[in-house]
């Protein structure tokens, strides 16, 4: 295994994770544990990847990642589905016609990116740039939300973890097939990072918050 495959599998490791527990903790609280839009944006991202991945790597580790991805996705996307309206202050079929036009909208918005910047390129720039809205949209769900319902500190540190093996990768180490080194994408790795540890702390914060008070009473 090559450096890159090794760092893309700990990439991949790491997000399964964050996902599988969204999963779990999206049916034990009975909502979504992953904001919508970059979940959505995620979903189609993964479905793009996925496909014209295949069709240039092959069965590469990038491929299988993805493809795993693309199905505990579609599970956490039906706990949005079930769960979410009781969050969104609007009619069921608003709340369903806004979920599928904007995941609609986002595949089409993934393929004209990746058409235009190509597969690897694509994926990168619009890949950082939902996980930069997501780590800023995790914040803002426990501020919404009041504290940590339908969230969890292994969602928060496997995301974080995966997230950083990335720009490890593209922004330190380099990858042949993403052209080198990538400095933009360090950037944006590490302002993920800064913000991914502030979540990490507000969570802990909670915890311990929710502890003290069981111990009280």
């Amino acid at each position: 295994m090559t450096i890159s495959s090794l760092f893309i599998a700990l990439c991949g490791i790491g997000w399964i994770i964050a996902y599988i527990d969204a999963l779990r903790i999206g049916f034990r609280d009975k909502t979504y544990a992953i904001p919508f839009l970059t979940l959505a944006m995620n979903f189609t991202w993964e479905i793009l990847y996925t496909i014209q991945g295949f069709h240039v790597f092959g069965y590469h580790v990038s491929t299988y990642v993805n493809f795993l991805w693309v199905l505990i996705d579609i599970g956490i996307l039906y706990t949005y589905f079930k769960y979410g309206r009781k969050e969104v202050n609007v009619s069921e079929r608003i709340f369903y016609a806004q979920a599928i036009s904007f995941i609609i909208l986002s595949y089409v918005i993934h393929y004209f990116v990746f058409q235009w910047l190509g597969i690897v390129q694509g994926a990168l720039y619009t890949g950082f740039t939902i996980n930069f809205i997501m780590s800023f949209l995790f914040v803002r769900l426990f501020f919404r939300r009041g504290g940590s319902k339908g969230q969890s500190l292994i969602i928060a540190i496997s995301k974080c973890f995966g997230t950083f093996s990335s720009t490890v990768l593209i922004g330190m180490i380099g990858s042949k097939t993403a052209g080198g080194v990538n400095t933009y994408i360090l950037c944006m790795g590490l302002i993920i990072l800064l913000v991914d540890l502030f979540y990490i702390y507000l969570l802990l914060k909670d915890k311990k918050s929710k502890l003290h008070k069981v111990n009280i009473v």
